[in-house]
Order: C-alpha cells, then sequence, then structure tokens
C-alpha cells in the first residue's frame, strides 16, 4: 500500500497554507513554499493559467517595493528611499503570497470544484457543537464554486459586448475604466437574477441539507501522519514568528 497519495497529502497541504499565511521569518515562509511546491507536484497540480500567474507576480513585485519604500530603517546600499528593513519585509510577503498559492493550487488538484467545500466542512464538522453553522456554510461554499465559472464566462460574454458595440479598442485608462464599468453592472445584475433562480428551484425541490462525511477513523493511519504533519508545519511557523 502506497503511504503517499493524493487523498493524504490534502492535510499536508492545509498546513503548509496555513504556514505561509502566518509565517514571520524568511526560513519558514520559504521553508512552507517548498513544502507545498513539493507536495502540489505529488499531487498531480496543473500549472497556474497565464492571468493567475500574471496576478501572482505583479502582487509580489508590489508587496516588495510598497514595503520597501514605505517602511522607515536603513537605507539599502545606493537608493535612499528603500529601507533594508521594508525590503525584508517586501519579501516576506512575496514569499508568503507564493507559498499560499501553490498550496491552493495543489489543494484544488485532489479537491477540484465542490468537493473542496465537502471537505472543509467534514474537517471542523465537530464545530457543530458549538452552534457553528458548517453544513449551511458548506452549501454556500459549494453553491459559489459551482457558478463562479458561470460568472466569469458570463463576464467574458458582456465585455465582448462591450467592445463591439464601442466600435474600437479602449484607449487610455478612462476609456479601460468606463468599459470595466459597463461590464460590472449588467454582472451583477445577471448574478443576483441568476441567485434567485437557483433559489426557487431549491425551494422547489425542497432542497435538505446534507449530512457531513464521517471524520477520519482508526483505519486511515496514513492520512493521519500528514494530518500531523500539516499541524506541525502551521504550529511551528505560528511559533517562530518572534
Amino acid at each position: 500500500m502506497r503511504l503517499i497519495t493524493r487523498e493524504r497529502l490534502a492535510p499536508l497541504l492545509l498546513g503548509t497554507l496555513a504556514g505561509s499565511l502566518v509565517a514571520g521569518r524568511l526560513g519558514t515562509a520559504l521553508g512552507c513554499g517548498l513544502l507545498a511546491a513539493w507536495a502540489a507536484w505529488r499531487a498531480g497540480a496543473a500549472r497556474p493559467s497565464g492571468p493567475m500567474l500574471r496576478l501572482v507576480v505583479v502582487g509580489m513585485g508590489m508587496a516588495l517595493l510598497l514595503n520597501a519604500v514605505l517602511v522607515p530603517g536603513r537605507p539599502l546600499g545606493p537608493l535612499p528611499h528603500v529601507s533594508v528593513e521594508g525590503a525584508r519585509l517586501g519579501l516576506l510577503l512575496a514569499l508568503r503570497l507564493a507559498g499560499a498559492v501553490v498550496a491552493v493550487q495543489g489543494l484544488a488538484a485532489i479537491w477540484p470544484g465542490e468537493r473542496a467545500a465537502d471537505e472543509l466542512a467534514r474537517l471542523v464538522g465537530p464545530l457543530e457543537r458549538l452552534r457553528v453553522p458548517v453544513r449551511e456554510a458548506r452549501a454556500v461554499l459549494g453553491l459559489a464554486l459551482r457558478f463562479a465559472p458561470l460568472l466569469a464566462d458570463e463576464a467574458t460574454r458582456i465585455a465582448r459586448v462591450q467592445d463591439l458595440r464601442a466600435g474600437r479598442p479602449a484607449r487610455g485608462w478612462r476609456e479601460r475604466f468606463t468599459r470595466r464599468r459597463a461590464v460590472a453592472v449588467p454582472v451583477m445584475v445577471n448574478a443576483l437574477e441568476r441567485a434567485e433562480r437557483v433559489g426557487l428551484a431549491l425551494e422547489a425541490r425542497h432542497h435538505r441539507l446534507r449530512p457531513l462525511g464521517r471524520p477520519l477513523g482508526r483505519g486511515d493511519a496514513g492520512r493521519w501522519v500528514f494530518a500531523a504533519a500539516g499541524l506541525a508545519v502551521a504550529a511551528t511557523s505560528l511559533v517562530w514568528r518572534g
């Protein structure tokens, strides 16, 4: 029986995700990112799409630049307006962002679509004893994951229609902003109308909340190992913040 499987890597990816988000040192952030990259590779995660990769790179660059310029401290070499402390904080934030994105990419490969909502609800299922609405949150998140691609396709279609109505590509940031505003309103209206239709359909079918899945049992020793590893990564990153 194989010890490392796609399903068993999910708790480790969750631990690296939490560790990346709370990392307070460059070493822990880099370690969480490398561990997340290894786990995502073993899980068979696909490469990020072009727009997503550009968004992450721009976010990392903005984090590094803004922290380096705005955080006071010792000047960094011949750059008087850039501080060493700010560059360090910016690099830390960039590594945290990269590690979190890689972990989410790996989780998306293991838990595609609505299954992510089911698995997360199963993990936090014991919180229902404290009257936390876990099943309600699972239903809302599942619907959001199911209809998010439809909303993105609708936004793309409306943007193309607006470009055709304008007769030419947008010129300058003002025209681009006007085009995006002309897209946002119809998209919001369509989203509200779709939500109303879905709500009526669920009510007509007497929709009921599904029970949560079973928690990890004694037979899931392999998953317990990786769950403990994920908790250890997150705890180590949290303890070493200081």
